[in-house]
């Protein structure tokens, strides 16, 4: 009987402990919702297994993760207009229209896409804009997020974009946000190019002074006369005429003056990136 009353004492100890930390999860899970697939690009394992993860994620860097897909920007009623037409408004208006982000200043990362244009645009708010500088966004998208995004693979894009988005987060936290001297990329290539610099010059140096003593060491050279060539009594030329051997042509290009120009992907008081996938 002490025995039972035993296990009885430890069951209600453990369900004590556990239940608010359980419901506290299912809590912050419920009450945002960081994967909006709108446009019905995910299955609902896919949409479960990123919406964990994200919600994992935003509560312990206290910074929301967020992806928003819909099938046309302007079917969402979020005070984005019709004469808007900029997908970094859209993405803004929905940070300001469902009030979104942790914290005072609303930190959060925002990846929006409309489909029917096949626009995209990621924002960083608040604490975001630290962690997510441009030079992390632009490796984020280009590197992991784009690609999967062109060749249809919205799952991988997301799931790309959540572990990318963790990491950046936490070197934030640890005081080396991610830019181009943490980058472990740039890092690396910095080191081949310093170590090709190290090794291929003294080589290259060493190669030029072989050849000049190879050179110097040749006894044979051109004739600057043909004199050995001529009769002793000389010879005289009872004819002579001009003959044009060869003809050059110069031609000079002219350049067009038109020039082509490179659309920018940033907006006003943007410190994010959108464009075309």
């Amino acid at each position: 009987m002490k025995k039972t009353g035993s296990v009885f004492l430890l069951l209600s100890i453990l369900l004590t402990v556990i239940a608010p930390a359980a419901f506290a999860t299912e809590a912050a899970v419920d009450n945002w919702d960081y994967i909006n697939d709108w446009a019905y690009l995910l299955n609902e394992a896919q949409m479960w297994d990123l919406e964990l993860r994200a919600a994992d994620i935003s509560q312990r860097y206290q910074c929301g993760i967020f992806v928003f897909t819909i099938k046309n920007m302007y079917d969402l009623n979020v005070g984005y207009l019709y004469d808007d037409g900029d997908a970094y408004v859209f993405n803004k208006a929905l940070y300001e229209g469902f009030g979104l982000g942790h914290g005072g200043d609303g930190s959060c990362l925002i990846l929006c896409l409309s489909m029917d244009g096949r626009d995209y645009w990621l924002e960083p708010y608040g604490y975001g804009k630290t962690a997510f500088n441009s030079y992390g966004i632009d490796r984020m998208l280009d590197g992991h997020v784009l690609p999967r995004l062109k060749a249809n693979d919205y799952y991988g894009a997301f799931s790309a974009y959540l572990n990318v988005a963790e990491e950046y987060l936490r070197m934030a936290r640890d005081g080396a946000p991610f830019s181009k001297e943490t980058d472990p990329v740039a890092i690396r290539d910095a080191f081949r190019a310093r170590m090709g610099v190290t090794l291929l010059l003294p080589a290259l140096v060493a190669w030029i002074v072989c050849a000049i003593w190879k050179r110097q060491m040749k006894t044979a050279v051109l004739a600057k006369s043909a004199d050995a060539y001529v009769p002793q009594g000389g010879f005289a030329l009872t004819s002579q005429s001009d003959v044009f051997l060869y003809r050059t042509t110069t031609r000079v290009k002219v350049e067009s003056s038109s020039s082509s120009s490179r659309s920018s992907s940033s907006s006003s008081g943007s410190s994010g990136r959108g464009g075309k996938f």
